[in-house]
């Protein structure tokens, strides 16, 4: 087994969380850093589908581009869709980790992908 801790290591090593946006939110949004990973599921964004399919395959960890929480969350009652889905997560003990506008900055990024596709 590896460690969300290591996981979440090399993610930093790729892409620091010094390169984000100041209004971004990168890096682990929900879990333990010494958990044992059995499994990652990648997504643009997380959903509660998403979370359910991370579920269904045994894997505790949903790698996603988007950030469930961008601005500080004040409650976790269920009211708001990225309340419901961080109460999920936590209650399925299933790790997020989102890597945004840090993944977008770095060479071979997703922009640098982008302009490749686009021929710039």
């Amino acid at each position: 087994m590896i460690r969300l801790s290591a996981i979440t290591g090399y993610l930093e090593g790729l892409a620091p969380l010094s390169l984000q946006e100041s209004y971004d939110n990168s890096g682990l949004q929900v879990g333990d850093p010494g958990m044992d990973v059995t499994g990652i599921l990648v997504a643009l964004d997380v959903s509660e589908e998403v979370l359910l399919e991370a579920e269904k395959l045994g894997f505790n960890l949903v790698v996603s581009h988007h950030p469930v929480i961008f601005g500080g969350l004040k409650s976790i009652t269920g009211r708001s869709g990225a309340e419901r889905i961080v109460k999920m997560a936590i209650q399925k003990e299933i790790a997020i980790y989102s890597g945004h506008t840090n993944f977008d900055a770095i060479a071979g990024g997703v922009n640098s992908a982008l302009a490749n596709r686009l021929g710039l």
